[in-house]
């Protein structure tokens, strides 16, 4: 295994068209471009998702801080790879719309864009999450049945293929979907299973396969799968193996697994074998898509960062030099930018770097140990749901905030004015409290006797 892949989103496409566009190695060249850069970022805040109305905004924080050489060094790893993972602008879901009729079309415009980048590139593109994915909630097509599904499919397929086939590598037609209600609240698997019945996956498969003409394309069709190697979901691993083996028409199963570094070296290359062994059986191919490693709630509570980023470390290296010795693997794939990446606002928020592609976690911002303001629910059923390091993380920080919280409310209680009490200092250094009350009491019954004495003297005084 000697490939390697990286995902792209249209924004990085054009940002790479932006530069080419000027002659950055002149000051007044450059100092355009950074012009131009400039207003295309202040337009990216505007853009709103492929197929939805949803507006960007901040979801990419870190895109604004894009420089010229981020551009640059992002344009050396592209020309360095042989494919570009396209993220949304080329999925079936994402990019599904309507009009005000209610007809069905599809939105291909910012495809269009990374497209051009990979023919100018010479680079194969991998659409991403295509069909089935497991972060979309079906609601576009809720109301439809097998029937029209089947249809629409079928349409997006010919356009994808018809206008994109030259460059497309593989269609990864299933994402963080298998037994999903395992892992998430919000199960989109029960729609699919409810539309197409228990196997569902073979009949799209099929669907997708009767609407590619391989007489032109060598297009190969992926099932993407995350928490593969997570100990926690091992029967949910064994059940999808048994589900690859016997699929027909798949030729690539992708590990999307962010690996975890509270997994043990052993039970992941164990679970490497086993996946390898049933691509074996069925002839099928592996891809490691999402290379990277995330440090896990129970590292983050017990261990510094020296030893927390030495077992990614660990991690990386021992699935990297595993990939490069076993023939089934075809491509290492992942993401290369924090700050073209949506998860780059959870490495914000948190002030951790979760997804460490290998990199060193960043020291905690003075905003993040700020109370983290709790999320609404639809922003939990999303990426926090592929990922229990994020959950994890996000429950750490609000312990210690608790924690914060807890000393402040005690350093208010030491810090209130002393209230003087009623007491004599005892020689031996201790307080006689009861004893000062005593002597109160005593002196007063002093004062009422003299008081009530010198009454009757001056009233006997009086009666003479």
């Amino acid at each position: 295994m000697e490939q390697k892949g990286i995902f792209i989103n249209y924004q990085m496409a054009e940002a790479i068209d932006l530069i080419g566009r000027f002659d950055i190695n002149t000051s007044a060249g450059r100092a355009m471009a950074e012009q131009a850069l400039d207003e295309l970022k202040k337009r990216w805040l505007e853009d709103t998702i492929p197929g939805t109305k949803i507006k960007i905004g901040n979801s990419m924080v870190g895109m604004q801080d894009i420089t010229i050489d981020d551009i640059i060094q992002l344009l050396e790893m592209i020309e360095q790879s042989e494919t570009l993972s396209v993220e949304g602008a080329g999925a079936f879901q994402h990019i599904l719309t309507t009009d005000e009729g209610k007809k069905f079309s599809f939105d291909f415009t910012k495809l269009d864009i990374i497209a051009k980048l990979a023919r100018d590139k010479g680079k194969k593109l991998i659409i991403d999450s295509a069909v089935v994915f497991g972060d979309y909630d079906p609601y576009k097509i809720a109301n439809l049945g097998e029937e029209e599904i089947s249809m629409l499919i079928a349409e997006y397929i010919k356009r994808l293929t018809s206008e994109y086939g030259d460059v497309i590598e593989r269609i990864d037609v299933f994402n963080a979907i298998f037994q999903r209600g395992q892992i998430s609240e919000r199960n989109p698997e029960e729609f699919w299973i409810k539309t197409f019945g228990e196997n569902y996956a073979q009949k799209i498969i099929d669907i997708v396969r009767a609407n590619i003409d391989f007489s032109k394309y060598d297009i190969k069709l992926g099932w993407n799968e995350f928490y593969l190697t997570n100990s926690n979901y091992q029967n949910r691993k064994d059940d999808f193996l048994d589900m690859i083996r016997s699929i027909r028409g798949l030729d690539v199963i992708g590990i999307q697994d962010r690996f975890r570094s509270g997994e043990s070296i052993d039970y992941i290359l164990e679970v490497l074998d086993d996946l390898s062994a049933a691509c074996r059986e069925s002839n099928k191919k592996i891809c490691v898509t999402e290379f990277s490693c995330s440090a896990s709630g129970d590292d983050l509570r017990k261990n510094p960062t020296s030893v927390i980023d030495e077992k990614i470390q660990n991690i990386l290296n021992a699935v990297k030099r595993y990939c490069s010795t076993n023939d089934t693997v075809q491509r290492i794939e992942g993401h290369v930018s924090d700050k073209f990446d949506f998860n780059h606002q959870e490495l914000k928020n948190h002030g951790f770097e979760i997804s460490t592609l290998g990199k060193k976690q960043i020291n905690p911002k003075p905003e993040a140990q700020q109370p983290i303001q709790q999320e609404q629910p639809k922003r939990q059923e999303s990426f926090a749901q592929r990922s229990q390091s994020e959950l994890q993380i996000a429950e750490l920080i609000r312990q210690k905030n608790q924690g914060i919280k807890q000393k402040k409310a005690q350093q208010k209680q030491q810090d209130k004015p002393m209230v003087k009490s009623l007491t004599q200092h005892n020689p031996n250094g201790g307080t006689n409290g009861n004893k000062g009350y005593a002597h109160i009491i005593v002196l007063s019954l002093i004062i009422s006797f003299v008081t009530g004495a010198l009454f009757m003297v001056a009233y006997m005084l009086l009666v003479r």
